[in-house]
Protein backbone atom coordinates (compact mmCIF):
# COMPACT_ATOMS: atom_id res chain seq x y z
CA UNK A 1 0.00 0.00 0.00
CA UNK A 2 1.40 3.17 -1.19
CA UNK A 3 0.30 6.11 1.26
CA UNK A 4 2.65 8.98 -0.55
CA UNK A 5 0.31 8.53 -3.96
CA UNK A 6 -2.85 9.68 -4.63
CA UNK A 7 -5.41 7.96 -6.62
CA UNK A 8 -7.30 11.08 -7.91
CA UNK A 9 -4.00 12.91 -9.00
CA UNK A 10 -1.72 10.51 -9.14
CA UNK A 11 0.80 12.81 -7.45
CA UNK A 12 2.84 12.38 -4.99
CA UNK A 13 1.11 13.87 -1.13
CA UNK A 14 1.46 12.73 2.01
CA UNK A 15 -1.64 11.55 3.96
CA UNK A 16 -2.10 14.02 6.71
CA UNK A 17 -3.18 13.05 10.37
CA UNK A 18 -6.14 12.45 11.26
CA UNK A 19 -7.47 14.43 14.87
CA UNK A 20 -9.63 12.04 17.17
CA UNK A 21 -11.95 14.72 17.48
CA UNK A 22 -12.87 14.93 13.65
CA UNK A 23 -15.77 12.56 14.31
CA UNK A 24 -18.63 11.89 11.71
CA UNK A 25 -16.08 13.09 8.95
CA UNK A 26 -13.33 10.80 9.35
CA UNK A 27 -12.35 8.43 6.26
CA UNK A 28 -12.16 5.70 8.14
CA UNK A 29 -9.76 4.06 5.61
CA UNK A 30 -7.62 6.59 6.09
CA UNK A 31 -7.71 6.65 9.35
CA UNK A 32 -6.31 2.88 9.31
CA UNK A 33 -3.78 3.38 6.48
CA UNK A 34 -2.27 6.71 8.87
CA UNK A 35 -1.09 4.07 11.27
CA UNK A 36 0.60 1.90 8.35
CA UNK A 37 4.56 2.05 9.32
CA UNK A 38 7.50 1.47 6.85
CA UNK A 39 9.35 -0.78 9.10
CA UNK A 40 10.55 -3.97 7.36
CA UNK A 41 11.77 -7.63 8.75
CA UNK A 42 14.00 -9.15 6.58
CA UNK A 43 15.37 -12.45 7.50
CA UNK A 44 18.56 -14.68 6.28
CA UNK A 45 18.72 -18.19 5.73
CA UNK A 46 21.41 -20.40 4.04
CA UNK A 47 23.81 -23.27 4.87
CA UNK A 48 26.86 -22.58 6.28
CA UNK A 49 29.29 -20.87 4.41
CA UNK A 50 27.67 -19.00 2.48
CA UNK A 51 28.06 -14.97 2.22
CA UNK A 52 24.52 -14.38 4.88
CA UNK A 53 27.29 -11.65 6.47
CA UNK A 54 27.87 -9.20 3.16
CA UNK A 55 23.96 -9.40 1.98
CA UNK A 56 23.39 -8.21 5.32
CA UNK A 57 25.78 -5.46 5.05
CA UNK A 58 24.08 -4.67 1.34
CA UNK A 59 21.17 -4.69 2.56
CA UNK A 60 21.51 -2.36 5.47
CA UNK A 61 23.70 0.30 3.16
CA UNK A 62 21.33 0.19 0.63
CA UNK A 63 18.07 0.85 2.64
CA UNK A 64 20.09 3.71 4.74
CA UNK A 65 21.84 5.65 1.38
CA UNK A 66 19.00 4.99 -0.92
CA UNK A 67 15.82 4.38 0.95
CA UNK A 68 15.86 6.75 3.53
CA UNK A 69 15.49 4.19 6.69
CA UNK A 70 16.35 5.87 9.78
CA UNK A 71 17.92 2.66 11.67
CA UNK A 72 18.61 -0.99 10.20
CA UNK A 73 19.49 -3.69 12.64
CA UNK A 74 21.07 -6.83 12.46
CA UNK A 75 19.60 -9.44 14.76
CA UNK A 76 22.72 -11.94 15.12
CA UNK A 77 21.08 -15.12 16.50
CA UNK A 78 23.79 -16.62 17.12
CA UNK A 79 24.79 -13.65 19.87
CA UNK A 80 21.20 -14.53 21.58
CA UNK A 81 21.93 -17.78 21.62
CA UNK A 82 24.87 -17.01 23.82
CA UNK A 83 23.54 -14.45 25.65
CA UNK A 84 20.24 -16.92 26.94
CA UNK A 85 22.64 -20.20 27.34
CA UNK A 86 24.00 -20.87 31.33
CA UNK A 87 27.61 -21.39 31.23
CA UNK A 88 27.46 -25.02 32.88
CA UNK A 89 25.85 -27.38 31.14
CA UNK A 90 22.45 -27.31 32.68
CA UNK A 91 20.02 -27.46 29.66
CA UNK A 92 18.80 -30.67 28.18
CA UNK A 93 20.97 -32.20 25.59
CA UNK A 94 24.03 -30.54 26.17
CA UNK A 95 27.19 -31.63 27.37
CA UNK A 96 30.59 -29.00 27.76
CA UNK A 97 32.57 -29.45 24.64
CA UNK A 98 34.77 -32.57 24.79
CA UNK A 99 38.09 -32.30 22.61
CA UNK A 100 38.77 -35.91 22.68
CA UNK A 101 35.61 -36.89 21.53
CA UNK A 102 35.41 -34.56 18.59
CA UNK A 103 39.28 -35.33 17.74
CA UNK A 104 37.46 -38.71 15.85
CA UNK A 105 36.17 -36.42 13.66
CA UNK A 106 39.52 -35.83 11.92
CA UNK A 107 41.72 -38.49 12.58
CA UNK A 108 42.62 -37.77 16.27
CA UNK A 109 43.54 -34.36 15.68
CA UNK A 110 42.60 -31.55 18.07
CA UNK A 111 39.88 -29.66 16.67
CA UNK A 112 39.98 -26.42 15.60
CA UNK A 113 38.97 -23.31 17.60
CA UNK A 114 36.32 -22.28 15.28
CA UNK A 115 34.73 -25.65 14.58
CA UNK A 116 34.65 -25.87 18.37
CA UNK A 117 33.01 -22.34 18.80
CA UNK A 118 30.70 -23.32 15.69
CA UNK A 119 29.64 -26.45 16.90
CA UNK A 120 28.93 -25.41 20.65
CA UNK A 121 26.64 -22.80 19.29
CA UNK A 122 25.02 -25.12 17.61
CA UNK A 123 24.36 -27.45 20.07
CA UNK A 124 23.36 -24.68 22.30
CA UNK A 125 20.80 -23.25 19.99
CA UNK A 126 19.30 -26.71 20.13
CA UNK A 127 19.35 -27.45 23.65
CA UNK A 128 17.11 -23.86 24.17
CA UNK A 129 14.85 -25.29 21.35
CA UNK A 130 14.35 -28.49 23.46
CA UNK A 131 13.93 -26.64 26.86
CA UNK A 132 11.60 -24.04 25.88
CA UNK A 133 10.25 -24.38 22.27
CA UNK A 134 11.44 -25.10 18.58
CA UNK A 135 10.56 -21.21 17.49
CA UNK A 136 12.60 -20.25 20.48
CA UNK A 137 15.22 -18.19 18.77
CA UNK A 138 13.00 -16.85 16.86
CA UNK A 139 10.76 -15.64 19.88
CA UNK A 140 14.18 -13.92 21.21
CA UNK A 141 13.98 -12.38 17.86
CA UNK A 142 11.14 -11.00 18.15
CA UNK A 143 11.53 -9.78 21.54
CA UNK A 144 14.48 -7.98 20.82
CA UNK A 145 12.73 -5.91 18.01
CA UNK A 146 9.72 -5.26 20.98
CA UNK A 147 11.91 -3.64 23.20
CA UNK A 148 13.88 -1.23 20.24
CA UNK A 149 10.41 -0.59 19.68
CA UNK A 150 9.32 0.82 23.63
CA UNK A 151 13.09 2.31 23.63
CA UNK A 152 12.08 4.16 19.94
CA UNK A 153 8.85 5.01 22.08
CA UNK A 154 10.43 6.37 25.23
CA UNK A 155 13.27 8.16 23.36
CA UNK A 156 10.25 10.24 21.32
CA UNK A 157 8.29 10.65 24.53
CA UNK A 158 5.54 9.21 22.38
CA UNK A 159 2.08 8.84 23.77
CA UNK A 160 1.34 5.57 21.70
CA UNK A 161 3.69 3.46 19.65
CA UNK A 162 4.41 5.66 15.95
CA UNK A 163 5.10 4.35 12.65
CA UNK A 164 8.67 4.58 11.82
CA UNK A 165 11.22 3.72 9.28
CA UNK A 166 13.38 1.27 10.32
CA UNK A 167 14.41 -2.51 9.48
CA UNK A 168 15.45 -5.31 11.22
CA UNK A 169 17.62 -8.20 9.87
CA UNK A 170 17.87 -11.40 11.33
CA UNK A 171 20.99 -13.40 10.71
CA UNK A 172 19.61 -16.04 10.23
CA UNK A 173 17.02 -18.53 10.34
CA UNK A 174 17.81 -22.29 10.57
CA UNK A 175 15.09 -23.77 11.54
CA UNK A 176 11.22 -23.51 9.87
CA UNK A 177 9.45 -23.74 13.41
CA UNK A 178 11.12 -19.90 13.30
CA UNK A 179 10.07 -19.04 9.88
CA UNK A 180 6.59 -20.02 11.06
CA UNK A 181 6.45 -17.67 13.96
CA UNK A 182 7.62 -14.58 12.14
CA UNK A 183 4.98 -15.12 9.45
CA UNK A 184 2.61 -15.38 12.30
CA UNK A 185 3.24 -12.81 14.05
CA UNK A 186 4.22 -10.22 10.87
CA UNK A 187 1.97 -11.72 8.02
CA UNK A 188 3.45 -10.95 4.65
CA UNK A 189 5.43 -7.99 5.53
CA UNK A 190 8.98 -10.10 6.70
CA UNK A 191 10.94 -11.55 3.70
CA UNK A 192 13.00 -14.48 3.83
CA UNK A 193 16.21 -14.21 1.84
CA UNK A 194 17.73 -17.72 0.88
CA UNK A 195 21.40 -17.25 0.33
CA UNK A 196 23.30 -20.02 -1.50
CA UNK A 197 27.17 -20.25 -2.33
CA UNK A 198 28.36 -23.18 -4.11
CA UNK A 199 29.62 -26.03 -1.96
CA UNK A 200 33.18 -25.80 -3.20
CA UNK A 201 33.07 -22.05 -2.59
CA UNK A 202 31.13 -22.66 0.91
CA UNK A 203 34.08 -24.71 1.86
CA UNK A 204 36.86 -22.69 0.93
CA UNK A 205 35.25 -19.83 3.14
CA UNK A 206 35.26 -22.20 6.15
CA UNK A 207 38.96 -23.48 5.33
CA UNK A 208 40.04 -20.05 5.57
CA UNK A 209 38.28 -20.07 9.14
CA UNK A 210 41.00 -22.51 10.27
CA UNK A 211 38.76 -25.62 9.64
CA UNK A 212 39.62 -29.11 8.54
CA UNK A 213 37.63 -30.76 5.65
CA UNK A 214 36.27 -34.09 8.03
CA UNK A 215 35.40 -31.02 10.30
CA UNK A 216 33.74 -28.68 7.44
CA UNK A 217 31.92 -31.41 6.34
CA UNK A 218 30.44 -32.87 9.81
CA UNK A 219 29.11 -29.09 9.90
CA UNK A 220 27.74 -28.93 6.72
CA UNK A 221 25.92 -32.67 7.38
CA UNK A 222 24.38 -30.90 10.92
CA UNK A 223 23.70 -27.71 9.09
CA UNK A 224 20.96 -28.75 6.63
CA UNK A 225 19.34 -31.01 8.54
CA UNK A 226 20.20 -32.74 11.98
CA UNK A 227 17.85 -36.03 12.38
CA UNK A 228 16.97 -34.36 15.56
CA UNK A 229 13.45 -33.01 16.62
CA UNK A 230 14.49 -29.47 17.86
CA UNK A 231 18.09 -28.95 16.04
CA UNK A 232 18.77 -27.14 12.44
CA UNK A 233 16.18 -27.80 9.07
CA UNK A 234 18.03 -25.03 6.70
CA UNK A 235 17.34 -28.47 4.00
CA UNK A 236 13.39 -27.44 4.87
CA UNK A 237 13.37 -23.75 5.73
CA UNK A 238 15.68 -22.65 2.71
CA UNK A 239 13.18 -23.91 0.20
CA UNK A 240 10.79 -21.14 1.84
CA UNK A 241 12.34 -17.97 1.18
CA UNK A 242 10.68 -14.96 -0.65
CA UNK A 243 13.67 -14.44 -2.73
CA UNK A 244 16.69 -16.71 -3.69
CA UNK A 245 20.53 -14.73 -4.25
CA UNK A 246 22.66 -17.34 -5.83
CA UNK A 247 26.40 -15.60 -4.98
CA UNK A 248 29.85 -16.90 -6.03
CA UNK A 249 33.15 -15.45 -5.59
CA UNK A 250 33.00 -14.37 -9.65
CA UNK A 251 29.60 -12.72 -9.02
CA UNK A 252 30.88 -10.93 -6.00
CA UNK A 253 30.63 -7.64 -7.79
CA UNK A 254 26.78 -8.30 -8.45
CA UNK A 255 25.96 -8.53 -4.87
CA UNK A 256 24.98 -4.51 -4.79
CA UNK A 257 22.74 -4.89 -8.01
CA UNK A 258 20.92 -8.30 -6.58
CA UNK A 259 20.14 -6.72 -3.47
CA UNK A 260 19.17 -3.39 -5.13
CA UNK A 261 16.44 -5.40 -7.21
CA UNK A 262 15.23 -7.29 -4.33
CA UNK A 263 14.49 -4.01 -2.85
CA UNK A 264 13.66 -2.19 -5.40
CA UNK A 265 10.84 -4.87 -5.71
CA UNK A 266 10.03 -4.49 -2.28
CA UNK A 267 9.50 -0.87 -2.33
CA UNK A 268 7.96 -0.46 -5.88
CA UNK A 269 10.95 1.56 -6.55
CA UNK A 270 11.33 1.21 -10.46
CA UNK A 271 9.46 -0.93 -13.17
CA UNK A 272 11.24 -4.52 -12.85
CA UNK A 273 10.00 -7.63 -15.06
CA UNK A 274 10.32 -11.20 -14.35
CA UNK A 275 13.05 -12.74 -15.57
CA UNK A 276 12.87 -15.91 -18.00
CA UNK A 277 14.17 -17.86 -14.83
CA UNK A 278 11.48 -16.58 -12.63
CA UNK A 279 8.18 -16.93 -15.35
CA UNK A 280 9.56 -20.34 -15.48
CA UNK A 281 9.71 -21.38 -11.93
CA UNK A 282 6.41 -19.64 -11.77
CA UNK A 283 5.08 -21.80 -14.40
CA UNK A 284 5.95 -25.03 -12.82
CA UNK A 285 4.72 -24.16 -9.19
CA UNK A 286 1.58 -23.31 -10.70
CA UNK A 287 1.90 -26.92 -12.87
CA UNK A 288 2.85 -28.26 -9.49
CA UNK A 289 -0.84 -27.03 -7.96
CA UNK A 290 -2.40 -29.91 -10.24
CA UNK A 291 -0.97 -32.75 -8.78
CA UNK A 292 -2.70 -34.91 -6.42
CA UNK A 293 0.26 -36.79 -4.76
CA UNK A 294 -0.06 -38.07 -1.41
CA UNK A 295 3.48 -37.40 -0.53
CA UNK A 296 4.60 -34.28 -2.68
CA UNK A 297 3.09 -31.99 -5.19
CA UNK A 298 6.47 -31.01 -7.95
CA UNK A 299 6.12 -28.88 -10.79
CA UNK A 300 8.12 -28.91 -14.16
CA UNK A 301 8.25 -26.12 -16.66
CA UNK A 302 11.13 -26.57 -19.67
CA UNK A 303 12.20 -23.91 -21.58
CA UNK A 304 14.24 -23.55 -24.87
CA UNK A 305 17.42 -21.95 -25.22
CA UNK A 306 16.08 -18.32 -25.45
CA UNK A 307 14.00 -18.73 -21.98
CA UNK A 308 10.76 -19.28 -24.02
CA UNK A 309 8.76 -22.30 -22.05
CA UNK A 310 7.63 -24.75 -24.55
CA UNK A 311 5.71 -27.27 -21.50
CA UNK A 312 5.22 -27.89 -17.92
CA UNK A 313 4.48 -30.86 -16.25
CA UNK A 314 3.47 -32.66 -12.75
CA UNK A 315 3.64 -35.37 -10.45
CA UNK A 316 0.20 -37.88 -11.27
CA UNK A 317 -1.03 -41.30 -12.24
CA UNK A 318 -1.15 -42.04 -15.90
CA UNK A 319 -4.04 -42.95 -17.80
CA UNK A 320 -5.03 -45.13 -21.03
CA UNK A 321 -4.30 -43.17 -23.68
CA UNK A 322 -2.39 -40.48 -22.49
CA UNK A 323 -1.85 -38.07 -20.12
CA UNK A 324 -2.53 -37.84 -16.66
CA UNK A 325 -5.98 -38.24 -14.60
CA UNK A 326 -7.01 -34.62 -13.78
CA UNK A 327 -5.65 -33.33 -16.54
CA UNK A 328 -7.79 -29.73 -17.16
CA UNK A 329 -10.24 -31.59 -14.92
CA UNK A 330 -11.87 -33.63 -17.59
CA UNK A 331 -12.16 -36.82 -15.50
CA UNK A 332 -15.54 -37.24 -13.20
CA UNK A 333 -14.64 -38.34 -9.93
CA UNK A 334 -15.51 -41.58 -10.87
CA UNK A 335 -13.40 -42.52 -13.30
CA UNK A 336 -10.60 -40.65 -11.33
CA UNK A 337 -7.80 -43.54 -10.56
CA UNK A 338 -5.29 -41.97 -8.63
CA UNK A 339 -4.39 -42.90 -4.96
CA UNK A 340 -6.27 -40.58 -3.28
CA UNK A 341 -9.61 -41.85 -4.78
CA UNK A 342 -8.27 -45.55 -6.01
CA UNK A 343 -7.82 -46.83 -2.24
CA UNK A 344 -6.86 -44.32 -0.47
CA UNK A 345 -3.25 -45.09 0.18
CA UNK A 346 0.33 -44.32 -1.12
CA UNK A 347 1.07 -47.38 -2.94
CA UNK A 348 4.72 -46.34 -2.65
CA UNK A 349 4.90 -46.38 0.76
CA UNK A 350 2.79 -49.87 1.10
CA UNK A 351 5.00 -51.78 -0.84
CA UNK A 352 7.97 -50.19 1.11
CA UNK A 353 6.07 -51.69 4.52
CA UNK A 354 5.73 -55.09 2.33
CA UNK A 355 9.44 -55.23 1.65
CA UNK A 356 10.82 -54.44 5.00
CA UNK A 357 8.02 -57.41 6.29
CA UNK A 358 9.51 -59.96 3.90
CA UNK A 359 13.28 -59.06 4.74
CA UNK A 360 12.41 -59.38 8.48
CA UNK A 361 10.64 -62.54 7.90
CA UNK A 362 13.47 -63.60 5.79
CA UNK A 363 15.53 -63.10 9.01
CA UNK A 364 13.42 -64.82 10.89
CA UNK A 365 12.88 -67.76 8.55
CA UNK A 366 16.78 -68.50 8.35
CA UNK A 367 17.02 -69.02 11.91
CA UNK A 368 19.25 -65.77 12.27
CA UNK A 369 16.60 -63.93 14.70
CA UNK A 370 13.90 -64.96 16.89
CA UNK A 371 10.24 -64.64 15.99
CA UNK A 372 9.60 -62.31 18.88
CA UNK A 373 11.96 -59.83 17.11
CA UNK A 374 9.97 -59.17 14.26
CA UNK A 375 8.47 -55.86 15.29
CA UNK A 376 12.01 -54.40 16.02
CA UNK A 377 13.49 -55.82 12.95
CA UNK A 378 10.81 -54.81 10.54
CA UNK A 379 11.06 -51.32 12.44
CA UNK A 380 15.13 -51.15 11.98
CA UNK A 381 14.68 -52.56 8.28
CA UNK A 382 11.59 -50.04 7.57
CA UNK A 383 13.28 -46.55 8.88
CA UNK A 384 16.46 -47.47 7.18
CA UNK A 385 17.58 -44.47 4.62
CA UNK A 386 18.37 -46.81 2.05
CA UNK A 387 14.51 -48.71 2.39
CA UNK A 388 13.03 -45.28 2.90
CA UNK A 389 14.54 -43.04 0.05
CA UNK A 390 13.08 -46.18 -2.31
CA UNK A 391 10.57 -44.47 -5.21
CA UNK A 392 10.10 -46.95 -8.24
CA UNK A 393 7.53 -48.38 -6.55
CA UNK A 394 5.06 -45.05 -6.99
CA UNK A 395 2.06 -45.03 -9.31
CA UNK A 396 2.83 -41.48 -10.59
CA UNK A 397 4.59 -40.25 -13.61
CA UNK A 398 7.17 -37.92 -12.20
CA UNK A 399 6.59 -33.66 -12.75
CA UNK A 400 10.07 -33.92 -15.00
CA UNK A 401 8.99 -36.16 -17.17
CA UNK A 402 5.68 -35.12 -17.83
CA UNK A 403 6.96 -31.99 -19.31
CA UNK A 404 9.55 -34.13 -20.97
CA UNK A 405 6.94 -36.18 -22.50
CA UNK A 406 4.54 -32.96 -23.08
CA UNK A 407 7.28 -30.94 -24.80
CA UNK A 408 8.02 -33.85 -27.03
CA UNK A 409 4.69 -34.11 -28.52
CA UNK A 410 5.05 -31.06 -30.48
CA UNK A 411 8.18 -29.46 -29.28
CA UNK A 412 10.50 -31.94 -29.16
CA UNK A 413 13.44 -30.46 -30.78
CA UNK A 414 13.12 -27.32 -28.57
CA UNK A 415 14.39 -28.86 -25.56
CA UNK A 416 17.53 -29.49 -26.95
CA UNK A 417 20.07 -26.60 -25.42
CA UNK A 418 17.02 -25.86 -23.20
CA UNK A 419 16.47 -25.85 -19.80
CA UNK A 420 14.32 -27.38 -16.71
CA UNK A 421 12.86 -25.65 -13.83
CA UNK A 422 11.58 -28.17 -11.35
CA UNK A 423 10.02 -27.30 -7.78
CA UNK A 424 12.32 -30.23 -6.18
CA UNK A 425 15.81 -31.60 -7.10
CA UNK A 426 15.42 -34.12 -9.69
CA UNK A 427 15.31 -38.05 -8.85
CA UNK A 428 17.63 -40.24 -10.19
CA UNK A 429 15.48 -42.19 -12.23
CA UNK A 430 14.54 -38.81 -13.70
CA UNK A 431 18.05 -37.43 -14.50
CA UNK A 432 18.85 -40.48 -17.18
CA UNK A 433 15.60 -38.95 -18.85
CA UNK A 434 16.86 -34.76 -18.64
CA UNK A 435 20.12 -35.93 -20.34
CA UNK A 436 18.52 -37.84 -22.96
CA UNK A 437 16.16 -35.12 -23.91
CA UNK A 438 19.09 -32.77 -24.74
CA UNK A 439 17.89 -30.70 -21.77
CA UNK A 440 21.33 -28.88 -20.70
CA UNK A 441 20.80 -26.57 -17.27
CA UNK A 442 18.11 -28.01 -14.36
CA UNK A 443 17.30 -25.09 -11.88
CA UNK A 444 15.64 -26.41 -8.51
CA UNK A 445 13.95 -25.08 -5.21
CA UNK A 446 13.98 -27.74 -2.57
CA UNK A 447 16.56 -30.13 -2.44
CA UNK A 448 15.99 -33.91 -2.78
CA UNK A 449 19.01 -35.89 -0.59
CA UNK A 450 17.42 -38.86 -1.54
CA UNK A 451 18.51 -38.45 -5.39
CA UNK A 452 21.38 -40.05 -6.25
CA UNK A 453 21.49 -38.19 -9.77
CA UNK A 454 25.45 -37.13 -9.95
CA UNK A 455 26.51 -40.14 -7.99
CA UNK A 456 25.11 -42.45 -10.93
CA UNK A 457 25.64 -39.49 -13.93
CA UNK A 458 28.51 -38.24 -12.85
CA UNK A 459 29.75 -38.74 -16.81
CA UNK A 460 26.93 -36.32 -17.86
CA UNK A 461 25.53 -33.96 -14.65
CA UNK A 462 27.42 -32.08 -12.78
CA UNK A 463 26.68 -29.23 -9.72
CA UNK A 464 29.43 -27.26 -10.73
CA UNK A 465 28.33 -24.12 -12.50
CA UNK A 466 31.63 -23.46 -14.29
CA UNK A 467 31.49 -26.42 -15.86
CA UNK A 468 29.79 -26.69 -19.55
CA UNK A 469 29.81 -29.64 -21.00
CA UNK A 470 27.47 -31.59 -18.65
CA UNK A 471 23.81 -30.83 -17.70
CA UNK A 472 24.49 -28.58 -14.82
CA UNK A 473 22.13 -29.05 -11.97
CA UNK A 474 21.59 -25.24 -9.61
CA UNK A 475 19.94 -23.72 -7.86
CA UNK A 476 17.17 -20.87 -8.24
CA UNK A 477 17.84 -17.23 -7.89
CA UNK A 478 15.22 -14.75 -8.08
CA UNK A 479 11.59 -14.20 -6.92
CA UNK A 480 9.74 -17.48 -5.45
CA UNK A 481 6.82 -18.61 -6.94
CA UNK A 482 4.89 -17.63 -3.70
CA UNK A 483 5.67 -14.17 -4.23
CA UNK A 484 5.33 -13.59 -7.68
CA UNK A 485 2.09 -12.28 -8.16
CA UNK A 486 2.74 -9.84 -4.91
CA UNK A 487 5.82 -8.77 -5.93
CA UNK A 488 5.52 -8.06 -10.18
CA UNK A 489 1.65 -7.09 -10.13
CA UNK A 490 1.75 -2.93 -10.17
CA UNK A 491 -1.00 -1.35 -8.40
CA UNK A 492 -3.70 0.11 -10.58
CA UNK A 493 -2.34 4.02 -11.77
CA UNK A 494 0.47 3.02 -10.32
CA UNK A 495 2.81 3.92 -13.43
CA UNK A 496 1.49 6.96 -15.12
CA UNK A 497 -0.12 9.87 -14.50
CA UNK A 498 -3.35 11.10 -16.06
CA UNK A 499 -1.25 13.17 -19.04
CA UNK A 500 0.65 9.74 -19.40
CA UNK A 501 3.98 10.58 -17.64
CA UNK A 502 5.52 7.85 -15.82
CA UNK A 503 5.12 8.37 -12.26
CA UNK A 504 8.54 9.18 -10.56
CA UNK A 505 8.82 9.03 -7.04
CA UNK A 506 12.21 9.20 -4.88
CA UNK A 507 13.13 6.22 -2.89
CA UNK A 508 13.12 7.51 0.38
CA UNK A 509 9.20 8.78 -0.15
CA UNK A 510 8.41 4.96 -1.20
CA UNK A 511 6.58 2.73 1.06
CA UNK A 512 6.98 -1.28 1.09
CA UNK A 513 4.33 -3.60 0.51
CA UNK A 514 2.42 -5.66 2.31
CA UNK A 515 2.32 -2.79 5.15
CA UNK A 516 0.44 -3.81 8.29
CA UNK A 517 -0.61 -1.37 11.32
CA UNK A 518 2.14 -0.59 14.07
CA UNK A 519 -0.54 -1.71 16.15
CA UNK A 520 -0.73 -5.07 14.76
CA UNK A 521 3.01 -5.51 14.80
CA UNK A 522 2.93 -3.90 18.69
CA UNK A 523 0.29 -6.12 19.69
CA UNK A 524 1.25 -9.20 18.12
CA UNK A 525 5.40 -9.00 19.66
CA UNK A 526 3.58 -8.22 23.06
CA UNK A 527 2.17 -11.61 22.99
CA UNK A 528 5.57 -13.11 22.32
CA UNK A 529 7.34 -11.22 24.47
CA UNK A 530 4.81 -12.17 27.42
CA UNK A 531 5.47 -15.49 26.37
CA UNK A 532 9.09 -15.62 26.18
CA UNK A 533 9.01 -13.76 29.85
CA UNK A 534 7.16 -17.14 31.27
CA UNK A 535 9.30 -19.56 29.54
CA UNK A 536 11.93 -17.74 31.75
CA UNK A 537 10.59 -17.80 34.84
CA UNK A 538 9.17 -21.37 34.84
CA UNK A 539 12.89 -22.58 33.58
CA UNK A 540 15.14 -20.06 34.27
CA UNK A 541 18.44 -20.88 33.00
CA UNK A 542 20.40 -21.73 36.02
CA UNK A 543 23.86 -19.89 36.04
CA UNK A 544 23.07 -18.16 33.18
CA UNK A 545 23.55 -14.65 31.92
CA UNK A 546 19.80 -14.84 30.10
CA UNK A 547 17.54 -12.06 29.73
CA UNK A 548 15.56 -10.32 32.22
CA UNK A 549 11.93 -9.92 32.66
CA UNK A 550 11.09 -6.31 30.74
Amino acid sequence: MNRMRSTKTNKEIPIKKIPASVGSNINARDAVLNRNTDELVIALCGPIGSALHNVATAISEDLTSRFGYEKVSVIRLSELIEQNTAPQAHLEGFSQHDAANDSAIDGGKVPSGEFVRIEKLIRQGNALRARYTPSFLAELAIRTIRLDRQQYKNEKSHDGIEPRRVCHIIDSIKNDEELKLLRDVYGEMPYVVGVFSPLREREESLIARGMTMPEIHDLIDTDSGEEKQFGQTVRKTFPQSDYFLRLEKRTQTLLKSKVGRFLDLVFGATIVTPSHAESAMYAAAAAGGASACLSRQVGAAITDSDGNIVSTGWNDVPKYLGGLYGDFAVDSQHKDHRCWNFGGKCFNHEEKDKLAEFLANTLIDAKLLSRDSFQSTFSAIRENAKLSSLIEFSRSVHAEMHAILNAGRQHGRSMIGGSLFVTTYPCHSCARHIIAAGIKDVYYIEPYKKSLATKLHGDSITELEDIKDKVRLLPYEGVAPHRFLNLFLAPEDARKTRDGKLVRITPKALHPRNQQTVEAFHELESRVLSAVESKLRALPLEGGNGPKAA
